[in-house]
């Protein structure tokens, strides 16, 4: 009798271009371990309900559409359809996005020899909508990573590839506000420990049209800051704390200098000094710290390629 204890839970809403080849990469794994396949549409204007309705047909062993009757936003969308899911594992993905094969069992087998684990994730590949590559998703080794190295550092993981025990979704399930996909996971992470894979197993579309990062940037930085802000005071060291502080101003310097936007800099600045557990001088210097290692890490992959080397463009460094 086989193992049924996966539930894969897709959001989706106007993605009529993506949404098949999202489909198909979920019915090309082995599906051994696969429960159900649950397809949230969150009220599309466009072909996508559609799309679904021919799937559900199609496949109606396999996948079940949810059709919402009105908008109800990517967060509530999801916390309404992870709380069907009936899986051991529940894995997260989004509707323009898509996995490599081999992925769902590879992950599904690691949490069973790892109960400290609360999630698994890989690394994913970057592709413009005509599906061309641009790169890696992010630079993390394999490896696991507890609360504080995930405070510490900011959000690098992936959350298509995510593959979490679904009893610790409850919290999430439970945010009352709009949140984005580091407030799961440090969620997550005050759970268990963090799995990252630095096995390239999705498919990670950037620039994809109404993608939150690319129309919202402030409201991200927003629900960004408070996801670190809702992690309890005890659970981190106050080093902790300052530098994810640090690295949430460095990543805000950086968006700065590229849009030639240092009014947000300066909106952020006494924001994060107050909040912060440490002097500002010492902010200072864990800020120019945190920027000094990107420079490095992007400089050292400049000169690697200037001999010849191949060297991937990354989105997300840790």
């Amino acid at each position: 009798m086989p193992i049924r204890d996966i539930s894969v839970c897709i959001i989706t809403c106007n993605q009529e271009r993506y949404i098949r080849h999202c489909l198909d990469s979920v019915l090309a794994q082995n599906r051994t371990r696969l429960l159900e396949i649950l397809v949230a549409d969150d009220h599309s204007d466009d072909r996508t309900g559609d799309i679904l309705r021919e799937y559900t047909e199609r496949y109606p062993e396999w996948i079940r559409g949810i059709h919402n009757p009105r908008r109800l936003g990517a967060s509530e969308n999801l916390k309404r359809l992870w709380g069907m899911a009936r899986g051991a594992y529940l894995a997260h993905l989004d509707g323009d996005d898509f996995w490599l094969p081999g992925k769902l069992e590879l992950q599904a087998d690691f949490m069973d020899r790892h109960p400290e684990c609360s999630a698994i994730y890989t690394n994913a590949r970057t592709v413009l909508p005509n599906d061309e590559n641009q790169g890696l998703f992010n630079d993390a080794r394999a490896g696991m990573y507890d609360l504080a190295a995930l405070f510490r550092r900011g959000n690098f993981l992936n959350t298509s590839s995510m593959l979490l025990r679904r009893p610790l979704a409850q919290p999430v399930i439970d945010t009352k506000k709009p949140f984005i996909d580091f407030h799961i996971h440090l969620l997550l992470a005050q759970q268990g420990l963090l799995a990252q894979l630095d096995r390239v197993l999705v498919g990670y579309r950037v620039h994809a049209e109404g993608a939150m990062t690319r129309t919202s940037g402030d409201l991200v930085r927003e629900l960004y800051w408070e996801a670190m802000l809702n992690v309890p005071p005890e659970r981190l060291s106050r080093s902790d704390k300052a530098h994810g502080m640090a690295d949430f101003l460095c990543r805000i310097f950086m968006t700065s200098r590229r849009m030639k936007r240092w009014e947000l800099f300066r909106a952020w600045l006494p924001r994060i000094r107050r909040a912060s557990p440490c002097s500002g001088l010492t902010t200072a210097a864990l800020t120019l710290f945190a920027l000094i290692r990107r420079i490095m890490s992007e400089g050292w992959d400049r000169i690697r390629r200037r001999f010849g080397c191949k060297v991937e463009h990354v989105l997300f460094r840790r």
